[in-house]
């Protein structure tokens, strides 16, 4: 009986060791990258941080493995969150005439990349205007970050 007891501790406990393990896929992430994302998506106007999600979600897996699913899953959601953006009000430092401009185009530069998904448009021409539409949410996002904190590089 001793025996079996012993067996089944030993088999429960490389059961709970195998189940506390991560996916195998889990080892092939970047993590020194997580925080940077993180940190990366910080701003102090929030419907510009959940635009951001949406915009990060979609253009890293089309300009880095020309996966264009996620922009062709997500749009619609990315065309709600422009709207939002641009009928928010944006916070102190973020309210200069360019980025109010800015935001205020998203939306319907937004709704051009869903016409062509509604279009079943080629990846290429997708990815084309995805590429365009996020090079107008940088100037959002470079225009409007946390401030630093003293000593912060």
């Amino acid at each position: 009986m001793t025996i079996r007891l012993a067996a089944a501790a030993l088999l429960f406990s490389a059961a709970t060791a195998t189940a506390q393990q991560p996916p195998a896929s889990m080892d092939k992430m970047d993590h020194s990258k997580m925080g940077q994302e993180k940190m990366h998506a910080m701003s102090p106007w929030k419907e510009l941080d959940a635009y951001h999600m949406l915009m990060m979600a979609t253009w890293h897996p089309a300009k880095d493995k020309g996966d264009m699913a996620p922009t062709r899953a997500k749009i619609g959601d990315m065309v709600a969150s422009a709207k939002a953006l641009a009928a928010s009000t944006a916070p102190k430092g973020c309210d200069s005439p360019k980025l109010k401009a800015t935001a205020a185009a998203l939306p319907t530069e937004t709704q051009g990349v869903a016409d062509l998904v509604a279009k079943k448009a080629e990846d290429g021409a997708l990815k084309d205007a995805l590429k365009a539409l996020h090079d107008s949410f940088d100037v959002l996002e470079a225009g409007c970050t946390m401030p630093k904190k003293d000593g912060a590089k």
